[in-house]
């Protein structure tokens, strides 16, 4: 069964996924640049697929086309994620990117067995259950601090997938999260709640920014008390950063730097964007406000830019023992080397 959102894409799809079997490792805990999974975790790669692009001019590139697949494979059930890193392959397993004329606009993964925590059910969106994972183009890797997972049960999972062909040849893609995780029986984990923070929450995401230099804040009322310990975001090529505060308390929890000009495959568009993981980046009680700060400096008017933030938060009372501060490094407030590039000025989405 698929079904299609918004405006029809052309695309030829077998609503397949596929399944690497888990691994056992050894070793170090997980890294953001890949490296080896804590003792005892087990590996799986999911993929999704396959998406039958046409060329460009011929649908492979239109816009605002959501691809919606119900049922889709998870990487495992009654099982803790750690860590996930999200790609765009050809079927040998190449990275598909902008060098050869694809684009993964956007992928989002929603657990039905829960309740998303801000998108309540009576949006298209929050019916559709939490939102727990996505990717862009840039395709961060989400890590969470050591003893800290998301719990997946055993409920159904929805995908809802973008994917662009700029080429003028037909394309057949891949998407594809390789996921840490542990069994849900394994003691001592901390359970978060994704915390889905977007200046077009439960719509479509997407905002106008003008030319220039812009900022674009939306807040959002707490309905949740505990410790943020991971959060990364999400712009399109143009913008600059995003962070995410408290405003009743004035502190910075996060700031996500988007990185350019160091990685051919994506011709001077966006290609990083800087994640923020620690114990403790902050703490927010039921009834704070907390704000979303966009921050933009396209050359060029963006009709459709996003500003999106995902933080998880570990639901408890116990919000300071055994934490030390959050340094520079973690939190976002040292930009990386990437950040201090520009954009090459033309509009990727």
């Amino acid at each position: 069964m698929m079904k299609r959102l918004g405006y029809g894409l052309g695309m030829g799809l077998a609503a397949v996924g596929l399944l690497l079997p888990g691994l056992m490792f050894d070793g170090a805990g997980a890294d953001p640049t890949g490296g080896s999974p804590t003792e005892g975790v087990k590996q799986t790669i999911v993929r999704y697929g396959p998406f039958m692009l046409p060329p460009a001019g011929r649908g492979g590139d239109m816009d605002h086309a959501n691809v919606f697949m119900p049922n889709v494979p998870k990487p495992c059930e009654d099982c803790y994620i750690t860590r996930a890193e999200p790609d765009l392959v050809y079927e040998d397993g190449t990275p598909a990117n902008l060098d050869s004329g694809l684009m993964l606009h956007h992928a989002v993964l929603f657990n039905t067995g829960q309740p998303d925590t801000t998108c309540g059910k009576d949006t298209f969106y929050g019916r559709l259950g939490e939102r727990f994972l996505a990717s862009g183009n840039e395709r961060t890797i989400k890590v969470l601090p050591p003893g800290y997972g998301y719990h997946l049960g055993r409920d159904p999972v929805t995908g809802v997938f973008h994917i662009m062909n700029h080429s003028e040849e037909a394309k057949t893609v891949f998407f594809t999260f390789k996921i840490d995780w542990l069994p849900g029986s394994t003691a001592g984990v901390r359970p978060v709640t994704p915390v889905w923070l977007d200046v077009a929450n439960c719509r479509t995401s997407e905002y106008e920014v003008p030319a220039g230099p812009t900022s674009t804040h939306w807040t959002w009322p707490s309905t949740i008390t505990g410790r943020v310990v991971a959060t990364g975001g999400h712009v399109h090529t143009g913008g600059d950063r995003i962070s995410v505060s408290n405003q009743t308390t004035g502190q910075r929890i996060c700031t996500s730097w988007a990185g350019y000009g160091t990685k051919a495959p994506y011709m001077g568009t966006i290609e990083s964007m800087s994640y923020c993981s620690w114990d403790s980046l902050g703490i927010v009680r039921k009834g704070d406000t907390l704000d979303l700060e966009s921050v933009y400096d396209s050359a060029e008017a963006i009709p459709d830019a996003m500003g999106i933030m995902v933080m998880h938060v570990w639901q408890t009372d116990d919000l300071t023992s055994g934490t030390t501060p959050a340094p520079a490094e973690a939190n976002g407030g040292i930009a990386p080397a990437a950040a201090a590039n520009k954009p090459s000025g033309h509009h990727d989405h």
